[in-house]
């Protein structure tokens, strides 16, 4: 059984100063029409409301509050789905993602959280932890093998906002490893240059199809570009064209009343 660290919390309560919150943005498989999952992204709690800019964003990736920050958004995210109902609207199978940085791959304090989280939940759900791209300098032997630890608790690996990055290549093809997800740069194809976006998603969708990759489509923001995705093969999708991320509560409703 996975124990929590009481003296590593209390160590990064104290160090920690910004409120974190979780909003959920949906996950659409377009196919079906159907909610399939749901990325956890923070929010921090302001006197302007809950944002998110670049300073903040430093601030969650410092090594030494990482840890914490990501288990607080994991453990916020359960909590309030149990206290607005929202634990019985997921089904078996829903995927909740969250970013962290390669330097987290090894961290028990993650796996406790991720442990800790799936426990609140009486379907068997799936929690994908997203690999920022930018942040993958070499794929070590020792991220490797702590990604294949988490394959017992059911935990699966994204290389996320995908471009091209030789060490994050490195992740293609390792078996917990089983999605891709693609930059807002790229998938907001423009009319005007249709045939440029359109032969690179082409030519990712290949690449990901001989890794046995599946493909989620971040940033969709309009009809057209849903549509140039499928057409391309994209199925997975997220965007303000479907939803924005949502309060837990909001998130609630939104998946009672989707369709």
């Amino acid at each position: 059984m996975l124990i929590m660290n009481d003296t590593f919390e209390k160590k990064f309560s104290y160090n920690c100063e910004m409120d974190v919150t979780p909003f959920l943005q949906p996950v659409i498989n377009t196919y079906d029409n159907c909610i399939v999952g749901a990325e956890i992204l923070c929010r921090v709690k302001t006197k302007k409301g809950y944002i998110l800019n670049q300073l903040h964003i430093e601030e969650l990736e410092v090594p030494e509050r990482a840890d914490y920050y990501a288990r607080e958004l994991l453990l916020k995210t359960a909590e309030l789905l149990r206290e607005n109902d929202g634990l019985s609207e997921i089904p078996s199978g829903f995927v909740f993602s969250l970013n962290i940085t390669s330097g987290q791959i090894k961290s028990q304090t993650i796996r406790n959280a991720v442990a800790r989280f799936k426990s609140y939940f009486t379907t068997e759900i799936v929690i994908l932890l997203e690999i920022v791209e930018r942040n993958i300098t070499e794929a070590t032997s020792d991220i490797l093998n702590a990604i294949a630890l988490y394959d017992s608790i059911g935990v699966k690996f994204a290389i996320d906002d995908a471009g091209i990055n030789s060490a994050a290549m490195r992740f293609f093809g390792v078996n917990n490893v089983s999605i891709l997800k693609l930059d807002r740069t790229v998938t907001q194809i423009k009319e005007n240059s249709d045939l440029v976006y359109r032969k690179l998603i082409d030519g990712i969708v290949k690449v990901s199809s001989l890794c046995r990759l599946h493909i989620v489509a971040e940033g969709v923001e309009n009809h057209y570009q849903k549509e140039a995705l499928e057409e391309a093969g994209i199925i997975y999708m997220q965007g303000y064209f479907f939803s924005r991320p949502l309060p837990v509560i909001a998130f609630c409703d939104f998946m009672k009343h989707y369709r």
